[in-house]
């Protein structure tokens, strides 16, 4: 599982466990480098006061004539101090003029130790102090002045007279260190464990505890619960998402009162306009069958009135109108009490084909040309033909009414394999107006004197009922397209 999965509680431990240790390392290492530096500070101030006490011994031992002693003199220093390992009188050539090991009087120091003492005479350094080896091992070098005073030894033409190397163990000051630092650490340690205890307990009660509860709410309200609420004492941000929270549960439950008015409205109104629906679906099939009985009556009258009878052009003008009631009926009922569609294998081509030839019967001499382009990779298609016919003469019957005069209307279908047949139908026609692009599939929409309002609405139940959609885009004064998307299933497509 992943660190973005776990639980607010474990981030919040990982980041204060974290952070801490960081924190408590550099701290430790800050201290301990910080007592590093005082020992070496102490050690090199210690260093410098015994070298500074033997090289004056050794000074006042020769003042006195006494040089023969000096080795003696070492030894007795060493055994006081307690400290010091080791004494040397070196020349500046790097050899061994005195030491307190005495096998290795005149003897010549290391290569590396004479480069380094010859390095101090060439620039006059006049003290270093060399921490190293096992045990805390101390050693100081310092450049020994030729004065005046010497003069009786030593030749007055040299600046310098030699050496003083004095060597010495602080083992006893790094034993006290380290158990001072290991209190440092431990103290750390107990410091880090107190003070995320406190964070977590603060986190627990301030953070955790309320989130808890808000999640426990929140829970309740996606069940359904708005009764719910939140105690808002606090004015911290934890009190303000409270007030957010109850505040966002009101609204819910005000909007949800809202809908289940509106929603009990509307049922209440679906369920009138069923009843309406049913009853004028059952009344319009009444009217449909005395207007054919009327309509056949008419025709055989006008058949026997002679063509020079007023009367003659009376019955035609009524068998049109006549003609227009059926239709609206019949464009009701298609609506009202929608056919189931008989699927079968069929190519495109063929009903849309159909419906061209339709549509060019209404062309009433306008100079409308209809352009069809064909898929290119055609196979038959599972749906109803004479559905699917019926929508495309449709739209072909707006496109023509739209062109006026003069226009063209093209027709494009498209097979995506394993997904759709895509048709579109387009025309350079007059558009249809923004606020009308809403409303052009609602029942008994019409922007034209004779229309019914039920083509468009037709068409679209019919589309649907092959699972399918259809769209339009338009603009007005430059044309208007329908763009119809049938899904292709497993069945022979």
């Amino acid at each position: 599982m992943t660190m973005r999965n776990w639980r607010l509680r474990h981030k919040v431990v990982l980041h204060v466990v974290v952070l801490g240790s960081l924190g408590a390392a550099v701290l430790a290492a800050l201290y301990v480098t910080t007592q590093r530096r005082v020992l070496y500070a102490f050690s090199e101030e210690r260093a410098a006061l015994v070298g500074s006490l033997i090289k004056n011994s050794v000074f006042l031992l020769k003042k006195c004539g006494r040089v023969e002693d000096t080795e003696e003199k070492i030894h007795e220093l060493i055994v006081t101090t307690g400290t010091i390992k080791s004494l040397r009188i070196l020349t500046l050539e790097g050899r061994i003029f005195a030491s307190t090991p005495a096998e290795e009087k005149d003897s010549l120091l290391e290569p590396v130790e004479r480069e380094r003492v010859k390095d101090m005479f060439a620039r006059r350094i006049s003290s270093r102090t060399i921490f190293s080896g096992p045990g805390r091992t101390i050693r100081s070098l310092m450049l020994v002045e030729n004065k005046p005073d010497c003069y009786g030894c030593h030749s007055s033409a040299n600046d310098y007279n030699g050496f003083l190397e004095v060597s010495f163990t602080d083992a006893a000051t790094a034993s006290l260190l380290w158990r001072s630092q290991k209190t440092g650490i431990l103290l750390a340690g107990l410091t880090l464990g107190l003070l995320a205890f406190i964070i977590l307990r603060l986190f627990e009660k301030l953070i955790n505890r309320p989130l808890t509860m808000l999640k426990d709410k929140m829970k309740r309200v996606q069940e359904g619960d708005l009764s719910v609420r939140l105690s808002t004492s606090r004015e911290d941000e934890i009190g303000s998402l409270t007030k957010s929270f109850n505040v966002m549960v009101e609204h819910l439950d005000e909007a949800n009162r809202k809908i289940e008015e509106l929603y009990a409205r509307r049922l209440e109104k679906a369920e009138q306009l069923a009843a309406f629906g049913e009853l004028a679906a059952g009344l319009a099939h009444e009217v449909k069958n005395p207007l054919s009985g009327i309509k056949g009556a008419l025709e055989i009258l006008g058949q026997k009135t002679e063509a020079s009878d007023p009367g003659r052009e009376i019955y035609r003008e009524m068998l049109l109108q006549i003609d227009l009631i059926i239709s609206v009926i019949q464009d009701f009922l298609a609506y009202a009490r929608p056919k189931a569609p008989q699927f079968s294998l069929v190519p495109p081509s063929l009903f849309i084909r159909n419906a061209i030839r339709l549509a060019e019967t209404q062309l009433d001499g306008k100079d409308v040309e209809i352009l069809f382009r064909p898929a290119p990779d055609e196979v038959p298609v599972r749906l109803d033909p004479d559905k699917m016919q019926q929508v495309i003469l449709n739209l072909l019957l707006n496109a023509i009414s739209a062109a006026g005069e003069r226009g063209r209307i093209s027709i494009e279908s498209m097979i995506v394999p394993g997904q759709a047949l895509n048709i579109t139908v387009s025309d350079n026609g007059s558009g249809i107006k923004e606020p009308h692009l809403a409303q052009i599939f609602n029942p008994f929409f019409s922007t034209k004197q004779e229309g019914t309002g039920l083509g468009l609405s037709i068409s679209k139940k019919i589309v649907e009922a092959h699972n399918g959609t259809i769209r339009v885009e338009s603009r007005e004064g430059i044309g208007t397209s329908f763009f119809i998307s049938l899904p292709l299933d497993d069945r022979g497509r």
